[in-house]
């Protein structure tokens, strides 16, 4: 049976021509279709820059570094918080301007972010010229002053290093906000001003100072009292400390025994307090009834006395430090003492000494034991001991108890001789300082370097005592209560020079190494009344 063959060709031939047609329709259809949907895309594209807004701003020069940060940290982390985008351009020679793109709400978060920013206050530095002088008051000890000053004006504040002598300046450099700036200048004037006033004082303190005629230091002997020694607690000693960052401090010789071995009392306000103490003192114990009320029947190593200086006849403070044998009274005792704030001593009888008012121990102990740094004895033996001569121009050089003022700084220490005095106590390492007398043309005589260059002294590295290192200001030492004075006319009971007793002690020999000098001193005993 024959298959349908026509109807089947005509079937697949519909078939196609109704799929191709359909292909056609489609293709075409699509194709219409596709102008509409970019278009649309097109428009959505426009309202979006349409919707994005631009806006400037104008910030200071010292702004654009906070807003853009390290490496633009700042700049990109805004950007990223608010969907925008910044940009900075030149303005003028103080301003940029800031550009900002993104949505009104994206751009209007971003400009409050960068007007909080360059609200802030500039930071400014200003630099202001002090006197060399204000600079220890500015500076205060340990830099407590300093340190008071940047606290309570929020500002940075720093002095830097400038030149020695009267007249020269240091800068302050203060770095801040202007009103933080401002404040530390008020209170940097307020320094000055006090340390004016200060100076003022110590002048007119100075003015009435009259030189002390006695100014050698005394030497301990060693004694073999009976009497044992009793409690006593004195007062701190004065420290020699510096307020500079140079470490330069203003001082008095005001006795010496060698260059190895002299007294300094620091210049300042503790000046005119001594000075008033002396005065206190000396109208105090002149009467006679408080003369009895302080009577010492049986001294003891150690005590803190009052006792007169017979070469101005005032009191003053005292130590005892040795007791001895009176040779032209047997029986009898002399007392060695030691003046604690000039650091001269003498012979007295106990009846020449009374006890101490305990509110005359307020004030520190001024005098100061020292040593003349990086010198030795010009000697071909090597001998440790200084010579008359060398002496005599290392007290013309320094002005011993003159009152006239001197530049030291503290460059070594060295420990204390052990034998040195009867009275133990604590103490500090003796401080080897270099000492300056400045001049009126604003130079500077270097007192050792003077005694090398009139061959009355050799250069040294280290002296032969062990030495320690240099300590910083917090680490000055104290003045050891009382050094153990070294040098000074011992006159007997009735005005004659002779020691009291044998000693072995090295700095008994220096008591008569110059006759012609003691003889000098009697003739000014002699010519003059009091201090001159």
């Amino acid at each position: 049976m024959k298959a349908p063959v026509l109807p089947m060709l005509l079937g697949i031939s519909l078939c196609g021509i109704s799929g191709a047609l359909l292909y056609v329709y489609l293709r075409k259809r699509r194709d219409e279709r596709k102008p509409v949907n970019g278009a649309k895309a097109q428009s959505r594209e426009e309202e979006r820059a349409s919707a994005m807004v631009s806006i400037e701003i104008v910030v200071r020069n010292d702004v654009v570094p906070l807003l853009v940060g390290r490496e633009g940290g700042s700049l990109r982390a805004i950007e990223d918080k608010t969907k925008t985008k910044i940009a900075f351009r030149e303005k003028d020679d103080s301003n940029q301007t800031c550009t900002i793109q993104g949505s009104p709400e994206a751009v209007k978060d971003a400009q409050k972010i960068v007007k909080q920013l360059a609200s802030r206050p500039s930071t400014v530095v200003e630099k202001i010229p002090v006197p060399q002088s204000a600079c220890g008051k500015i500076i205060g000890r340990c830099g407590e002053a300093l340190q008071e000053i940047t606290r309570k004006s929020q500002a940075k504040v720093s002095v830097e290093s400038g030149d020695r002598g009267d007249g020269s300046r240091r800068i302050v450099l203060i770095t801040g906000t202007q009103a933080q700036v401002n404040t530390a200048k008020l209170l940097i004037e307020e320094k000055v001003q006090e340390d004016a006033e200060a100076r003022r004082l110590m002048e007119e303190t100075q003015a009435k100072r009259e030189p002390r005629l006695n100014h050698r230091g005394g030497s301990s002997n060693s004694s073999n009292s009976s009497l044992s020694p009793k409690e006593v607690i004195p007062p701190k000693a004065e420290k020699l400390r510096s307020t500079n960052s140079d470490g330069q401090m203003e001082v008095y010789v005001s006795a010496i025994s060698s260059p190895g071995k002299f007294w300094v009392q620091m210049i300042g306000p503790q000046c005119a307090e001594l000075d008033h103490l002396v005065t206190t003192m000396t109208d105090y114990y002149d009467q006679k009834a408080n003369q009895e009320l302080h009577r010492i029947r049986e001294p003891y190593l150690g005590q803190i006395v009052a006792a007169v200086f017979k070469w101005d006849s005032k009191w003053y403070r005292a130590e005892v430090v040795a007791i001895l044998p009176n040779e032209f009274n047997d029986g009898k005792v002399v007392l060695d003492i030691y003046f604690l704030d000039y650091g001269d001593s003498a012979y007295v009888e106990t009846s020449e000494v009374y006890q101490l008012r305990p509110d005359f121990l307020t004030l520190r102990f001024q005098a100061i034991e020292c040593f003349l740094a990086n010198v030795k004895p010009a000697s071909i033996d090597n001998s440790p001991q200084w010579n008359a001569r060398a002496i005599e121009r290392f007290e013309e050089l320094t002005h011993v108890a003159q009152w006239k003022k001197l530049l030291s700084r503290v460059v070594s220490y060295r420990e204390k001789n052990p034998t040195e005095g009867t009275v133990k106590r604590e103490g500090s390492p003796v401080p080897g300082v270099e000492l300056f007398d400045t001049t009126e043309d604003g130079g500077d005589i270097n007192v050792g370097a003077e005694l090398v260059a009139e061959g009355l002294a050799t250069t040294i590295d280290r002296y032969s005592e062990p030495e320690l290192p240099a300590a910083s200001p917090k680490q000055m030492p104290q003045a050891p209560p009382p050094p153990s004075p070294p040098r000074r006319e011992n006159n007997d009971l009735n005005g004659h020079s002779t020691p009291p007793a044998k000693s072995t002690n090295r700095d008994d020999t220096l008591r008569f190494l110059s006759a012609e000098r003691l003889q000098r001193n009697n003739k000014v005993a002699n010519g003059v009344s009091g201090k001159t």
